[in-house]
């Protein structure tokens, strides 16, 4: 038995059979590792994931040279180039200048830990600007799914690291954004009419179930800002919420309450029209 056995750990293509195996083996237990502590904790970490990516890439790393060992040619020219470390280090900057480089702007990441797994982004990249929630990161990339149009975008972690980053998921009070609703020039102008406008509009958003309450002062009435426009006369006001998502909604249904408010108090929105007025001769 144990002959056999030997004879079979002798056999280069079985040894390299083991070795693939090995690396599979290893590779799944790591998955299964992070993924127990994964569930542990309620989610992963921007550090698990690209630690986890390291280390499955070190396993392939590993058995991909002691597979290359079996082979006399490729061990003769694997000590060839070990033997001069200057043209080891020439070679390898030379091939995975881009790699290397997003492997050390990925671990510069984890280490100060400017964002995590789920956090709200927004990136000005090459003159684009990328808003969404970061899904995963590995050696090479991060990947941020966007959220408008749910797309997966995949940015290269040197990107990423010489980049402008706004994290939205860290502010205290949640997502901010201006809500602006226009009136016409004759509403504005009759004051009972503005105040009434300005009322039901803090009366809209303050009621809404997704818009959090941060004023200083529950006495005092939002601050609604007054603009006067080319055509109209523009309220805004800010309304917060938990996430970029309850921000569309809670506008959307505020807009459709004052619909209905400004309808039945007799306020006219602002809009592109045309009056004909006088008479024809």
């Amino acid at each position: 038995m144990m002959k056999t056995i030997k004879e079979l750990l002798s056999n280069k293509f079985v040894l390299a059979a083991i070795y693939i195996v090995a690396c599979l083996l290893i590779n799944k237990m790591i998955n299964v590792f992070y993924n127990v502590k994964k569930k542990r904790l309620g989610k992963e970490s921007i550090k698990s994931s690209f630690t986890k990516g390291a280390l499955k890439a070190l396993v392939i790393i590993i058995t991909g040279i002691q597979v290359a060992s079996l082979s006399d040619t490729l061990s003769k020219f694997s000590n060839t180039i070990l033997m001069s470390s200057s043209l080891l280090v020439v070679v390898l900057g030379f091939v995975f200048q881009e790699g290397l480089s997003n492997i050390i702007h990925g671990f510069i990441i984890t280490l100060f830990k400017p964002f995590e797994i789920g956090d709200r982004l927004l990136i000005q990249l090459n003159g684009e600007t990328i808003s969404g929630y970061v899904k995963s990161m590995t050696l090479r990339h991060t990947v941020i799914t966007g959220i408008m149009d749910n797309s997966v975008n995949i940015i290269p972690n040197s990107l990423l690291d010489k980049n402008t980053i706004k994290n939205l998921s860290n502010q205290p009070a949640g997502n901010k954004y201006p809500l602006t609703v226009s009136i016409t020039y004759k509403m504005g102008m009759d004051e009972k009419k503005l105040k009434t406008a300005k009322r039901l509009m803090n009366d809209a958003v303050l009621d809404n179930p997704l818009t959090f309450d941060t004023r200083s002062n529950k006495e005092e009435p939002l601050f609604i800002k007054v603009s006067l426009e080319q055509s109209s006369v523009d309220l805004t006001c800010f309304i917060t919420a938990k996430s970029a998502e309850d921000n569309y909604k809670a506008c959307s249904q505020i807009k459709e309450r004052l619909l209905r408010d400004f309808k039945k108090a007799g306020i006219d929105f602002a809009y592109q029209h045309l009056e004909i007025s006088g008479h024809l001769e």
